[in-house]
């Protein structure tokens, strides 16, 4: 038996012959997928995908890359995939925290994608309404850095904090994200995200002798801020 060539010819029958013949549902290529996992790389019909659920296939194994069968679902923009995968049961959270996450996943396909997990722990709502995001607007583009920081000292949405930052001009400058940072409403992915954006590695391991102006000493400032806080969630 061939799960691999099963798979790949997306053969809904021969997948049903293959379990009545007492086919290893939860088999591994040389990858680490199941074929689960290699129905949905492969497009499969949701028909078949849930011909494999009802024959036990563990939703929760992960290949070599540490994705399940529903991150694959993500990768690959199957919606409907995903949605039986959750009716069956699939995990939204991961061993590997939120960045291992399908949520996590999703944001790179789409808000609307990701908006599907929201009740993964930790995840926020990334699609805005109209009032939302003029609010963001009315930060964004505010000339003046006193208002920007005060009207971010001033939000208590989570949702919005993400979206200011992911949203923000790191030309700009760091201390608006220094206000943010500062707010107690801020989510722990929104730290995650403002780190990466800062590109915190490089400013932690900076000597303070090649810190050239104040702008660069209040980017490390805000990057061993940012380290220190999550290391001790």
């Amino acid at each position: 038996m061939n799960w691999t060539e099963i798979c790949k010819s997306k053969d809904h029958e021969a997948i049903r012959q293959a379990l009545a013949e007492g086919g290893d549902v939860n088999w591994r290529d040389p990858r680490g997928r199941t074929p689960l996992m290699l129905l949905i790389t492969n497009r499969a019909p949701v028909q078949s995908v849930e011909l494999l659920v009802a024959g036990g296939a563990d939703l929760e194994i992960e290949d070599k890359m540490n994705e399940t069968a529903l991150i694959k679902a993500v990768k690959f923009n199957q919606p409907e995939v995903i949605d039986r995968l959750l009716e069956a049961g699939g995990h939204l959270d991961s061993p590997h925290g939120i960045l291992g996450t399908a949520w996590h996943a999703a944001r790179k396909r789409s808000n609307q994608l990701a908006d599907k997990l929201l009740q993964t722990t930790g995840a926020l709502r990334l699609t805005l309404t109209d009032k939302e995001q003029d609010a963001i607007d009315a930060i964004i583009y505010e000339e003046s850095l006193d208002k920007v920081c005060g009207l971010i000292e001033a939000l208590e949405s989570p949702v919005l904090l993400q979206a200011v930052v992911s949203q923000y001009n790191w030309d700009d400058g760091p201390q608006a994200m220094l206000t943010a940072f500062s707010n107690p409403n801020i989510a722990a992915i929104t730290l995650i995200d403002m780190y990466q954006l800062l590109d915190g590695d490089y400013w932690v391991g900076i000597a303070a002798e090649e810190l050239k102006s104040p702008e660069d000493v209040a980017c490390r400032e805000l990057a061993l801020k940012i380290r220190e806080r999550l290391a001790s969630q």
